[in-house]
């Protein structure tokens, strides 16, 4: 009796231990497989991160709710505008715009050209080529035929124009007379090189003679009436870095052209550039 009990017990020991060891290769399978769901989760939840980020840095809101401004890009020392399209986007030395950048609406202005052949240079933003329309015709109801010269440059063509300058006249000469590639006026659609009949008997219908001219005083005098300002005025070299221009118009809107003419500004002074340039809504 005391052996069959024995061997019972010994038994019941044995499927005990197996049952116990088949419990613990478990419990060891199960945190494995935890682990591995956890790190799914969280490679998954890496991997959207990045994609959550890009959605709120194209879009941040402020605390009212609306889309803030984008900061411009940085190209070395040279910004990358963000809002080529805003009559008031600034172009300068140190404000490009974006590579391949191309205007809408372009079109050719219904104003008289020294030459017939309908080119590229001809060209002008629908809304700068209407507002030029007008300044001619006014022009023209007080005594002054102008000529437009140059408008609409492209990217290729600057870099044929501002080379051809380099060769001719040297790299320091060159950057104070013509803009480096990416960071012509020109570009935006909304500049137009003018000039007059008188001009047009010189070697060089662009020069700062034009200033000196009847037409060219009353172009500096009434420009801002229809959206126009001289951009690159005589004593403010230093801020614009460009020469004294009285040919060069820019559209920038009747409401910033008349402030900029009543406070005999350059637009570098009218605006802040760094907000400028974060796709703030044009002035008209």
């Amino acid at each position: 009796m005391l052996k069959r009990t024995i061997t019972l017990l010994s038994v019941l020991t044995t499927a005990f231990s197996l049952t116990a060891c088949g419990g613990h290769v478990a419990e060891k399978e199960e945190p494995a497989k935890t682990h591995q769901e956890k790190q799914k989760a969280k490679d998954d939840a890496a991997s959207a991160q990045p994609k959550k980020e890009a959605q709120e840095t194209a879009k941040p809101q402020n605390s009212e709710g609306q889309v803030k401004q984008q900061k411009p890009e940085e190209d070395g020392a040279i910004t990358v505008i963000a809002n080529p399209q805003s009559i008031l986007a600034l172009v300068n030395k140190t404000h490009k715009l974006p590579d391949g950048y191309t205007p809408e609406n372009l079109v050719y202005p219904d104003v008289p050209f020294p030459y017939a052949d309908k080119i590229e240079k001809r060209e002008m933003r629908k809304d700068a080529a209407d507002a030029l329309e007008k300044l001619f015709a006014a022009a023209k109801q007080a005594g002054f035929k102008l000529y437009g010269e140059s408008g609409y440059r492209s990217y290729e063509r600057q870099v044929a124009v501002y080379q051809h300058n380099v060769e001719k006249l040297g790299k320091k000469k060159a950057d104070q007379i013509s803009a480096a590639p990416g960071t012509s006026e020109h570009q935006t659609g909304l500049a137009m090189d003018i000039t007059c009949e008188e001009m047009l008997t010189q070697p060089d219908p662009l020069t700062s003679d034009f200033g000196n001219t009847e037409a060219g005083k009353w172009v500096a005098q009434n420009a801002h009436k229809y959206g126009f300002i001289i951009r690159y005025p005589k004593g403010k070299e230093s801020i614009t870095g460009y020469e004294y221009e009285p040919w060069h118009l820019r559209y920038v809107g009747v409401k910033a052209a008349s402030f900029i003419y009543a406070h005999g500004l350059t637009l570098e002074e009218y605006i802040d550039a760094e907000k400028v340039n974060r796709n703030i809504s044009d002035e008209n």
